[in-house]
């Protein structure tokens, strides 16, 4: 038989045959089993075990679809499905975890960044001598796109606006796979969607993805979805904690000078070396592993501060090292050890007044021909983009015995 048939949670049988078999067979892409989709939400939801590599394959499958639904060449057709494939293979340890520490220690290892560089045959991030071949892989093929075609699909630079649309817009492949996936496996209710609906009422229209007038409802239905598993799962309050302890933990080492190389590991091994270097890193790693997990002390609302507070409070959030000063003088007030405080935020957006809206808004297309953008057709895509997702904006954390003297001075502290 010519390929592979995997078995998949969500989408059934899926048969894998040519370029995508070969890219699935790659190092690079099976390294995706050992990466969690979700991080550390298995703490919470027991059953988000669930990986990059079968979220890759789901993203793949529905790109295959949506081409045949909206009537690609198999040029491009082929080129949507590389680019979902391979969308998370820069993806580091915990899925998005340390997203801050990319963006203080290490600019040029960010995912979007390293996945460019997989995709174009720069580096090999695996510790197998078959890794790096990707993008000879890609062109070995002959089809009418290159190794670059796909990288810049993936960061979102497509010469065709639509394709760009179907991986990186309102109702996009990778989307749709994940709150599908996320929804199943960590038993949130809220992620469910008419997937079989929206890839009917998706089209071209003039160069862009439009969704069909009639397929309003399962567009307002996926945006209500995104935003529960976002309040509900992607920034449940226990979560934030746990990543923020082991990103406190990796932060300790990377000053002390280890693990630099840690963009290249996966979730297992980072937890190795971390434990081997013994104090704060080593007992940051196995409060977590044991689930002795930090208390809330304080979950304050974006409506709960004032102008002055929000922007001292988005100067932290831009720099780690701000952040890491209020730690340390909240652990000071309340008589902690450095690294028994962690300051959290909820996305950025939210500390400011007006979170702005994402511009890659779809339009719809009415039916008498014209196009008009989602939120002018349905009051319910406006009030979801401004919906303060989650509910708290700054989380602090600490071990149970600091929380209520926290909870007393952290105004002070940070504010005066």
């Amino acid at each position: 038989m010519d390929g592979k048939i995997i078995h998949d949670g969500i989408h059934g049988s899926m048969k894998l045959t040519g370029l995508i078999f070969d890219l699935v067979k790659t190092p690079e892409f099976q390294r995706l089993r050992n990466i969690k989709q979700l991080g550390l939400a298995y703490l919470v939801y027991p059953g988000a075990n669930h990986s990059r590599f079968e979220h890759s394959l789901g993203a793949w499958n529905i790109a295959k679809r949506l081409s045949s639904e909206v009537g690609l060449s198999d040029d491009e057709s082929m080129l949507l499905q590389v680019g979902a494939l391979l969308h998370d293979i820069g993806h580091g340890p915990f899925s998005h975890t340390f997203e801050s520490i990319y963006q203080h220690y290490v600019k040029e290892r960010d995912h979007m960044r390293l996945g460019q560089d997989i995709i174009l045959g720069r580096i090999n991030i695996t510790e197998s001598e078959n890794g790096g071949r990707i993008s000879e892989i890609i062109e070995s093929y002959g089809y009418d796109f290159t190794p670059k075609d796909v990288a810049d699909l993936i960061l979102g630079k497509a010469e065709k606006p639509y394709l760009g649309q179907m991986l990186h817009g309102d109702v996009d492949v990778d989307q749709l796979d994940y709150l599908i996936r996320d929804a199943h496996y960590t038993g949130v209710a809220h992620g469910i969607i008419d997937l079989e609906r929206l890839l009917k009422v998706l089209r071209i229209h003039d160069g862009e993805l439009v969704v069909d007038e009639k397929g309003v409802e399962a567009v307002e239905g996926m945006m209500v979805a995104r935003s529960l598993m976002y309040s509900r799962v992607y920034f449940h309050h226990t979560v934030k904690i746990a990543e923020g302890m082991l990103t406190r933990a990796l932060e300790f080492a990377l000053e002390e000078g280890h693990l630099w190389d840690f963009w290249r590991m996966v979730d297992c091994r980072v937890l190795v070396e971390l434990e081997d270097l013994e104090g704060l890193p080593a007992e940051m790693v196995r409060r977590v592993k044991y689930r002795e997990l930090y208390k809330a002390a304080v979950l304050a609302s974006a409506d709960g501060l004032s102008t002055e507070e929000k922007r001292e409070l988005l100067a932290a959030y831009r720099n780690v090292k701000r952040r890491q000063e209020i730690e340390r003088a909240l652990a000071d007030a309340v008589g902690a050890r450095e690294g028994e405080v962690i300051l959290e935020f909820s996305i950025a957006d939210l500390m400011l007044s007006e979170p702005r809206l994402k511009s890659t808004e779809i339009n719809v297309l009415l039916e008498d021909g014209e196009v008009q953008p989602l939120t002018k057709v349905t009051p319910l895509a406006n009030a979801l983009k401004r919906r303060q997702t989650p509910r708290w904006a700054v989380l602090i954390a600490s071990p149970k015995e600091y929380v209520p003297k926290l909870r007393e001075v952290w105004r002070r502290v940070i504010f005066s």
